[in-house]
Formats: structure tokens, C-alpha cells, sequence
């Protein structure tokens, strides 16, 4: 697609048709009782599944959590076409089809799968079978899952940040850019329930949007992480990209000067100290021990956990999805730690 990274738009149709006979047709997932919380996401292939040309990639957002170069490293180094909230502008909600435009270097779908009425749109429009974007971008995975169906599956990654970090952005980002929290509101207050979102990752994934969370609700998210995802880390998010690509199949240019602008784009965007959407403004992250750390902890006691399983996850899945470095490195750590040194 557009002498970029060879993502999957447009030729998808005819590809799909070229494969047809390699992989298998896909089958409808069936749960026991105890993995019905699964049912929902069924159309979202699961990490075991054979990437298929049909497949969309779906990028589950997380606020705060390195979001912008993600959709950067996509649109800008990797050339891919998106939909997020970009296309809509100018106008374009109310287009009457689907088409691909061209804003700021980068390629959009012209829907904006970032809210409940703009993924029903596009659900309307028939965005997956029309296979025009490469990426779909939302903070909505639930109400996602009704733009896949079993012929047009979503193929989805996440990328992860520290939990008390994420809300500390959080919390600054709405004192200085939303503006709508006052500036009298200070952190510890925001933690105590002024404006804090309670265990956001959990309540995402699970769709338990109100009530007091539980550990059934917790080892649900886990495995949804586990079943569902390709998993990423801000603070490796060079790394991480590359398993994305990986996984979605799309490769560098075979230009060798356009490999190496690609491979830069990344790794810029990538080394950024807080990412591209990080703002103009210093402030320091709650210290172990302080009241805001401690009420921070408290709001996002499942997502810290949660998080720290997927630690687990993101090295479980170096074997398949890992840089070569990164694998060498693994190795390395194992045998230390099988001779005991």
C-alpha cells in the first residue's frame, strides 16, 4: 500500500481469494460455560490463530499509554491506513461511503472508530469486509467487536503502561490540556475519586463498566490479554512495534534507503521520552510511600496486577513474536538462571 510498509488494504480481496485454498476457512469459536465471558470477542482472532489476509488489525487503545506514536509509527512510518478519530474531519462523518484520505502524511479511512456512534457508522459502511483499513484505532473493544464477523476477523494489540504513571498522565493532561478539571483539584484528591478512572485496563477488557470489580473479573481480563492480544510496553515500545508488524505481517519497504528511513521513523518516535502526545509540561511521578502513590494504588489495584501479568505475557510471547535481539537475550537470561548464577 502506497510503496510503504505492504500492509493488507486493498489487495486484501484478492489475496484472500489467492489463500483460500492454504488456510483452512475459519470456524466459529464455541465456550464452555466457564469461557462464555469470551463469546463477545469471538470475531477478534485469537494470538494462536493463523494471521489470514482477511484479518484487520485492531489496535486497542489505552489513554495515556503511548497511544499518538503508536498511531504515528502506523501512519507516519509504516504508511499504513487507519481509522481513528482523523478521518471524520472536514466533514467527512456524514460521507455516504467509504473512502481512504490523505491528512498529515498519513492515510485514513473517512470513519472514527473512537466513539460508540462513529463505530456504529462504521459497522454500517461495512468497514472490515471492505478492507480499506489496515489499522482500526478505539478505547471501545466491546462495541468493536461488531464491525468483525467470522469471515472478517480483528487481529488485536495493545500497548501497556505502568498503571500509576498512566493516571498521573492522566491527571495532568486534563489539568493542562482538557482543562476539565480545575486546577484547584490536586492529585490526591483526583485519586480519591474526583475524576480518577478506577482500574480503566480491567473495566475495558471485560466490559465491567460499573460496580466494585472482582478477581473473577480480573483473571477474566487476564485471559482475554492472554487469548486475544499481541502485547506491547511503552517503555520498550521499540520492541514492541516490531512484534506488532510481526504479527500483522506487514513488512519495511524493499528499498533499502526506504527500510532504513522506516527503521529511523521508528526508532525516533520510539526513543520520544513520554511519546509524540506527551505534553509541554514537567511533572513528576507520585514517589512510593506518598499519599498519592498510595491512593493511585488503591484505584488501580487490578490493573497493577494485571499489568504484571502481562509482563509475563510479553516475554512468554518472545519465542514467536520477538526481535531476534530480544530472543538471544532471553536465552541468555535462562541459562544463567538454569546455572544458577
Amino acid at each position: 500500500s502506497g510503496g510503504g510498509a505492504s500492509g493488507s488494504s486493498g489487495s486484501n480481496a484478492a489475496a484472500a481469494d489467492e489463500y483460500e485454498y492454504k488456510i483452512p476457512p475459519p470456524v466459529e469459536k464455541e465456550y464452555d460455560a466457564e469461557h462464555e465471558f469470551l463469546l463477545p470477542l469471538k470475531h477478534f482472532a485469537d494470538v494462536s490463530d493463523t494471521n489470514r489476509p482477511s484479518d484487520t488489525s485492531y489496535f486497542f487503545h489505552v489513554p495515556r499509554a503511548g497511544g499518538a506514536t503508536v498511531k504515528a509509527v502506523i501512519g507516519k512510518c509504516l504508511k499504513l491506513v487507519q481509522s481513528s478519530e482523523v478521518g471524520v474531519r472536514d466533514g467527512h462523518g456524514s460521507d455516504p461511503q467509504l473512502s481512504v484520505l490523505d491528512v498529515f502524511e498519513s492515510k485514513y479511512v473517512n470513519v472514527d472508530t473512537t466513539t460508540i456512534p462513529g463505530i456504529q457508522r462504521a459497522v454500517d459502511l461495512g468497514l472490515a469486509e471492505s478492507a480499506l483499513a489496515d489499522v482500526v484505532v478505539s478505547s471501545y473493544l466491546h462495541e468493536s467487536a461488531a464491525l468483525f464477523d467470522l469471515k472478517h476477523q480483528g487481529r488485536a494489540f495493545i500497548v501497556l503502561r505502568d498503571p500509576i504513571e498512566r493516571a498521573t498522565s492522566m491527571y495532568w493532561h486534563r489539568i493542562k490540556e482538557v482543562g476539565d478539571l480545575d486546577t484547584s483539584v490536586t492529585i490526591e484528591d483526583y485519586a480519591q475519586g474526583n475524576g480518577i478512572e478506577n482500574n480503566w485496563m480491567c473495566r475495558f477488557l471485560t466490559n465491567r463498566m460499573t460496580g466494585e470489580l472482582t478477581k473473577d473479573d480480573l483473571e477474566q481480563a487476564k485471559t482475554i490479554l492472554k487469548e486475544k492480544f499481541l502485547v506491547g510496553f511503552l517503555d520498550d515500545l521499540e520492541e514492541s512495534m516490531y512484534r506488532v508488524m510481526k504479527y500483522n505481517g506487514w513488512e519495511f519497504s524493499e528499498d533499502e534507503t526506504e527500510q532504513m528511513q522506516e527503521e529511523d521513523c521508528i526508532r525516533d518516535l520510539a526513543s520520544e521520552e513520554g511519546g509524540s502526545n506527551k505534553g509541554d509540561y514537567e511533572y513528576e511521578i507520585p514517589k512510593r510511600g506518598s499519599q498519592a502513590h498510595a491512593l493511585i494504588s488503591w484505584q488501580t489495584q487490578f490493573d497493577a496486577k494485571l499489568v504484571t501479568y502481562a509482563k509475563d505475557l510479553f516475554i512468554s510471547q518472545t519465542k514467536e513474536w520477538g526481535t531476534k535481539e530480544r530472543k538471544k537475550m532471553l536465552k541468555k537470561e535462562k541459562k544463567k538462571k538454569a546455572g544458577g548464577r
